[in-house]
């Protein structure tokens, strides 16, 4: 079973080396050219096309089945300028569905007691992970008044996703954990399900994996395939 490990993990460093190529190119707490659904109070969910320049955010409305998002003239919905200096214009919601990938880094570790074992709070920052799951961004667009009269825009994010993680680890293992007679840190493939959400810039998620030894002593360690909960941190990379 071992041998599956080192097939698990190049592809794991692959993909984190060429996602991390579009960290700089990925914004998913701000608002990006796309596809949406837009929503005001009391109003219907409309599909729209969203595409932001420097001055504005402007959003066509989704003419199905011919629309062109490259050939919006003459369906603009509505657009949001940075500076209004009339009448506060109406709150606007938009609503996108994603694919994610994330790397989650796992900061605590809830253990149940087993094996006459206390309960534990395990803390590692050596622990980390892909995370792949489908993700729902919320996105509110409205206007403050400033001291001068004028309302400036203001873009509220709120992002959820659900998935699935795997990844590498460390883990503190030594003779009171099994039938061992000695002491390391082993290295570890934590695996499971994992929710995460969003607000702007700050990512966090709940994680319910568990752990794999991947050494010799893997049949020792009472934690071996045994169920965790976790608390982790998450990097956007698409």
């Amino acid at each position: 079973m071992n041998k599956i490990y080192p097939r698990l993990v190049v592809p794991l460093i692959m993909v984190g080396i060429f996602s991390c190529q579009s960290i700089k190119k990925s914004s998913k707490f701000g608002l990006t050219e796309g596809y949406y659904t837009a929503k005001r109070k009391g109003g219907d969910a409309v599909p729209v096309y969203l595409f932001p320049d420097e001055d504005s955010i402007k959003v066509y409305r989704k003419q199905s089945p011919h629309f062109n998002a490259t050939d919006s003239t003459g369906s603009l919905f509505i657009a949001f300028p940075g500076v209004v200096r009339a009448v506060k214009p109406q709150d606007y919601f938009l609503k996108q569905g994603t694919f994610d990938i994330d790397i989650l880094s796992i900061l605590f570790k809830y253990r149940p007691a087993i094996s006459g074992f206390p309960n534990q709070l395990n803390t590692s920052i050596l622990n980390g992970a892909l995370f792949l799951g489908y993700r729902t961004d919320l996105y509110k667009i409205n206007y403050n008044e400033t001291p001068f009269g004028a309302y400036r825009r203001s873009v509220t994010h709120y992002g959820f996703s659900f998935g699935v993680f795997t990844g590498l680890g460390a883990s503190r293992i030594d003779p009171s954990q099994g039938a061992l007679s000695i002491e390391y840190d082993g290295l570890v493939n934590p695996s499971g399900l994992a929710a995460i959400l969003a607000v702007d810039k700050f990512t966090f998620g709940l994680t319910y994996g568990v752990d794999h030894l991947i050494d010799k002593n893997h049949r020792f360690w009472i934690y071996q395939g045994k169920p965790w909960i976790g608390l982790g941190v998450g990097l956007n990379l698409n």
